[in-house]
């Protein structure tokens, strides 16, 4: 991707990484702050500062003295954000350092891109494999064209610690020309992104800039329409207290709008395994998906007749079905800040402010309501 590019999927990344309120000032080159915004930390939100760098070598000591230096007197929290890693004393410097920076490195971004499924697509060879989603990255590149009149760069190459363009001077972009994706948009709206095309496609919903490529559409959005969106569309708006996020967590888990059964089908498999930190193996969860499908099969009301992997579930692979699981129901979950998905690590945890609020009795009624859930949907395809 050229500098210009990647400052565009960053703007667009930093959704991802739990920002709200983004203001992309984008300067070009080293130092000063790349963007702003709110972290979300459960109840509380914080003012905070983001530089991002696409370096190949590990970030240093001195990197992270200036971009202390650009925050102070400006944020107490900082989010350095690179591509590759970091030396000792950078972190230490960071974790000591006032104002406090947090860290993310190209691992963490990988992760964070793989739980959200930006950048891969199902391979048309193996659906068991991801591939690279090449258009995905291209659609960046293709933002940048939307501006050609106020962004002039020449090709740059991708390296460490040289400035990636001749000129570092800002640009400054107006909120029409800061522009965002369709699936950061669901994202930042906690809606389904499958949703919205839908809108898009049936006129409720129009983009402010599209593009055509091999057959796909790249649809923009302005960043500051996100919150008139949300009132258009007549969306919640995110939950500002613990009580108000457990609300909505159980309305949601008590829903009988299905298209399948995997949402009750998870839920009821999570509370079961679940341990005491809100914590649940995917190895396990799979494992426990898959058995409940076959007690249905067993008991001849299978869950799924037609359409859906789970009509055979003993022939479906543990990968297949992870893939099944984090793609549907648990991405739901997922958008909707509900969960939380470490693929690193294997772990499925509930939200920890849900977490902290929920009582056994609902835990038990959410279990309640899953199987009237599945009971519902079998009588409703019978």
């Amino acid at each position: 991707m050229s500098a210009r590019s990647f400052e565009f999927f960053a703007g667009d990344f930093l959704t991802y990484a739990g920002l709200e309120n983004i203001s992309v000032t984008r300067y070009v080159g080293d130092g000063g702050i790349d963007a702003r915004g709110t972290l979300m930390a459960g109840r509380f939100q914080l003012p905070i500062g983001v530089q991002v760098k696409r370096y190949r070598n590990n970030v240093q000591r001195p990197d992270i003295d200036r971009f202390v230096g650009a925050l102070s007197g400006h944020f107490s929290e900082g989010l350095f954000v690179t591509t590759a890693n970091y030396s000792p004393s950078a972190l230490q410097k960071a974790t000591i350092s006032v104002p406090h920076v947090l860290t993310l490195n190209g691992e963490q971004i990988v992760a964070l891109m793989l739980e959200h499924r930006l950048g891969v697509i199902t391979s048309p060879h193996n659906a068991e494999k991801l591939d690279v989603d090449g258009d995905y990255f291209a659609a960046f590149e293709r933002m940048k064209s939307l501006w050609s009149d106020h962004i002039n760069e020449s090709t740059a190459s991708y390296q460490a610690h040289v400035k990636e363009l001749a000129n570092d001077q800002p640009i400054d972009l107006n909120p029409g020309e800061d522009l965002i994706m369709l699936n950061t948009l669901g994202y930042a709206l906690r809606v389904d992104p499958a949703r919205l095309r839908r809108w898009v496609d049936d006129g409720t919903l129009t983009p402010d800039a599209v593009q055509q490529s091999g057959g796909r559409s790249s649809h923009y959005f302005r960043r500051d329409r996100i919150e008139p969106i949300r009132r258009m569309l007549h969306l919640e708006q995110r939950p500002e207290s613990s009580a108000a996020w457990k609300q909505e967590f159980l309305d949601f888990a008590r829903s009988k709008n299905l298209s399948k059964s995997y949402k009750p089908v998870m839920l009821k498999a999570f509370f079961l395994l679940v341990d005491r930190e809100g914590k649940v193996r995917i190895d396990d969860l799979v494992r426990e998906f898959r058995h409940i499908y076959v007690h249905y099969v067993e008991i001849g009301q299978p869950l799924e007749r037609s359409s859906s992997l789970m009509v055979q579930p003993l022939e479906v692979s543990d990968q297949a079905l992870k893939r099944l699981i984090v793609t549907h129901p648990l991405e739901r979950f997922l958008i909707k800040n509900f969960m939380e998905y470490d693929q690193e690590q294997g772990i499925v945890q509930i939200a920890p402010h849900l977490w902290q609020e929920l009582f056994h009795y609902e835990v038990m009624d959410v279990l309640e309501r899953a199987e009237e859930q599945l009971r519902y949907y079998v009588s409703r395809d019978s």
